[in-house]
């Protein structure tokens, strides 16, 4: 019975030494990191400096008096001299009127393309995909809550559905559609009777681009005052508000150069006259225009640029004083993790053969089943990543995009077996 009881004991022992044993290596094994690892890629990214200025244009306001002003054109559209702007209404009754004018003239077009077409089951297939691509922008539009456009939607869906009533409706109605088309136009010209005894007609004094928009600049910043304007001057103006001018029904740009004064802070700008920078737009007007730096002053620790620009000016018409970001420098390298960069201290001795410790900066990428060191240059430093490049561009070994950089483990070092 003694040996029978101490057996059992040696096999309990021995049972529980097993135990704790495969625990630990449990435990071990779980606190130990595996090896995480990611690609390098080439990227690249604009630097740049945020300035603040003013858009300068050749403008003339166009005076129209008291009332509700129409737009003939559309915003930034092209005007010859003698051509019709807009129409101001005495009456505000006036502006309901030209939305039924312009209704009737939708609807007067559709009956005639229903009254001429020939080809009827052609077109109804590719009315039916007009139809539900305008459904497809007004949905956009309303989702986004963009409402310059809705209106012009709005009527080019209800024109598609018009038409494709008639294309799928009886082909033998035209004598019906003609009388229609004839009673809606007699509609139409006792609107326009009605329109022009309580509407007057603006015109463009001279060729140009036509604006709807008026803010007061017009006259105060010109491109005339451009040769002579400081930093100090410029920052004047941008303190200063304007307002349009009572009774201004819009404006016309009488030059397609338009210029764009900016003030940065300091003098180390890296600007040169005649060079082409990017200009990086994000406010009312959202996207990046390639524009010429004519001129640089430096005036304290303050930098005044004035740039042009001879396209996208039916784009600008309705921005004046904007922030902007001048991109001075295009930088393109490896991206890489914050967390796979490495520093490195080594000792360096000098030309005097003093002693001096510098810092290397490298990261370690998975070759084979080993661990390798590359050195790299840092170029831009990102809250989330570096923009690097190899130390030395020429070398055999280097850090290439597509490497399988290592960015987490611990004890790491060149020639390490990490797999």
């Amino acid at each position: 019975m003694k040996e029978s009881t101490l057996a059992t004991k040696i096999m309990i022992a021995i049972l529980c030494l097993g135990v704790a044993a495969y625990l630990a290596i449990y435990l071990v094994r779980g606190w130990k990191a595996e090896l995480a690892t990611t690609r390098a890629y080439t990227h690249s990214i604009d630097v740049g400096q945020e300035a603040q200025g003013i858009l300068v244009r050749t403008e003339i306001p166009l005076a129209g008096g008291s009332g509700y002003v129409d737009q003939i054109l559309p915003e930034g559209a092209k005007a010859a001299a003698g051509d019709a702007v807009a129409l101001l209404y005495g009456d505000p009754s006036a502006l309901t009127t030209r939305q039924s004018i312009r209704t009737l003239e939708a609807e007067i077009e559709q009956l005639q393309y229903a009254l001429g077409d020939r080809a009827q089951s052609a077109d109804a297939a590719r009315l039916d995909q007009q139809v539900i691509s305008s459904i497809v922008s007004l949905r956009s539009l309303a989702a986004g809550g963009d409402l310059t456009g809705l209106d012009d939607c709005a009527l080019n869906l209800r024109s598609m559905v018009f038409k494709r009533d008639y294309a799928y409706g009886d082909t033998g109605a035209a004598e019906q559609l003609g009388q229609l088309i004839t009673d809606k136009q007699a509609q139409l010209a006792e609107l326009y009777r009605s329109l022009n005894q309580v509407s007057t007609t603006v015109y463009a004094p001279t060729s140009g681009i036509y604006s709807a928009g008026t803010d007061g600049w017009e006259g105060i910043v010109t491109p005339a005052m451009l040769d002579s304007l400081t930093a100090g001057d410029l920052d004047g103006l941008l303190q200063q508000q304007h307002s349009p001018a009572p009774g201004s029904v819009g404006k016309l740009i009488t030059d397609s150069t338009w210029y764009y004064a900016a003030l940065l802070d300091g003098v180390d700008t890296g600007l040169q006259s005649g060079r082409r920078y990017t200009l990086s737009f994000s406010g009312d007007y959202f996207g990046q225009l390639v524009m010429t730096l004519e001129r640089v002053a430096l005036d304290g620790d303050r930098t005044l640029a004035i740039f042009s620009c001879r396209s996208h000016l039916a784009d600008t018409t309705l921005l004046r004083v904007q922030t902007v970001d001048v991109v001075t420098q295009t930088l393109e390298g490896i991206r890489v993790p914050r967390q796979a960069l490495r520093v490195e201290t080594v000792e360096e001795t000098a030309e005097d053969g003093s002693i001096r410790h510098v810092n290397r900066y490298g990261v370690f990428t998975v070759v084979g089943a080993q661990a390798e060191w590359h050195e790299v240059e840092v170029l831009y430093t990102d809250e989330s990543y570096y923009l690097v490049r190899p130390a030395d561009p020429a070398a055999a070994s280097r850090l290439r995009a597509g490497d399988e950089v290592i960015f987490n483990s611990s004890g790491i070092y060149d020639g390490k077996v990490v797999r």
